[in-house]
């Protein structure tokens, strides 16, 4: 275990205080270990994967953060057992080399299988529920499974978003046999596609907001008064890019501090290099205003504040 350890050194974004305590964990049985220690200690704790959605308080976290790093990988046939702190990209080369097709479209979303998972993550039509069958989790108590239906996806929720008391061990996922050399290509494409976007070395936690799901619009006059607003061209896979909305209102650019937008893209909030968490949250909040003005839509975070 580390003492006031730097939370830059574990967000994408490169922001943040110290945390008191700090450790990484590589089984599920010092991962359960550490949350009792916690629990025993009375010190508030978070689980955490690779940061790259994360935002930590300038302030720092005053308890433990448990650094997830359980990496096993189980393959019987098509049934794929994964450990939760395994990076996605690196398992879908895995997976793609051994010819298991159903995850190849998520090459280069940053972060690790329990984080796909914990944000009900996707990309070009393809979520990482959809081959999932079940959830290993520590409830705080015993080590229980979920089925895919207990999980309660939605777009870009889960019930471990929800409820946080549910720690991710692992997953099963049931995938199709494919040609290797298919699923590699398929991959690649997607990751040229996402460079385009997250430029290399950018400081960055990905798409800062959700997307806008059509169907979850109410109450129906609002909807309507929404999509009189929208060119139909830019519902896609029945969603609005937010970045859509949000370079309408000139999002792109903008900057607080050391904190901006950029200029390619209006979902896209980086770090300068010595930026603030105050000023991410005070951004986030300049531009749901004026997309709210714009468009009567709340933005709501993909991020989450720790």
């Amino acid at each position: 275990m580390k003492y006031n350890y730097s939370l830059k050194k574990l967000v994408t974004l490169k922001i943040g205080g110290l945390a008191k305590y700090f450790i990484n964990v590589q089984s599920e049985r010092t991962l359960i270990e550490a949350i009792e220690w916690a629990r025993k200690s009375k010190v508030s704790f978070c689980v955490i994967g690779e940061g790259s959605n994360l935002i930590p308080n300038d302030e720092g976290f005053n308890g433990l953060i448990i650094k997830n790093e359980i990496k096993n990988l189980k393959v019987d046939g098509t049934k794929v057992l994964i450990g939760s702190g395994n990076n996605l990209l690196k398992i879908i080369h895995r997976l793609n080399k051994l010819g298991l097709a159903g995850m190849e479209k998520m090459a280069g979303i940053p972060g690790t299988v329990g984080g796909a998972i914990f944000g009900s993550a996707g990309a070009y039509g393809s979520d990482i529920k959809d081959y999932l069958v079940r959830v290993k989790l520590f409830d705080g108590i015993k080590i229980r499974w979920f089925s895919k239906k207990q999980c309660h996806f939605k777009y870009r929720e889960s019930i471990f978003k929800r409820n946080k008391k549910y720690i991710i061990l692992g997953a099963e996922f049931k995938l199709k046999n494919e040609n290797p050399e298919k699923l590699y290509k398929i991959s690649e494409e997607i990751i040229k596609l996402r460079k385009q976007k997250y430029r290399q070395g950018l400081l960055c936690p990905g798409s800062f907001f959700k997307n806008i799901v059509v169907g979850e619009i109410s109450p129906a006059a609002l909807k309507k008064k929404f999509l009189s607003k929208i060119p139909k061209e830019k519902v896609i896979y029945g969603k609005i890019p937010s970045g859509f909305l949000l370079e309408t209102i000139g999002a792109k650019g903008m900057k607080y501090g050391k904190i901006g937008v950029a200029k390619h893209h209006g979902n896209l909030i980086y770090n300068s290099g010595s930026g603030k968490s105050n000023e991410v949250v005070k951004l986030a909040e300049i531009l749901k205003n004026k997309v709210k003005k714009r468009f009567g839509i709340n933005l709501e975070e993909e991020v989450q504040y720790l």
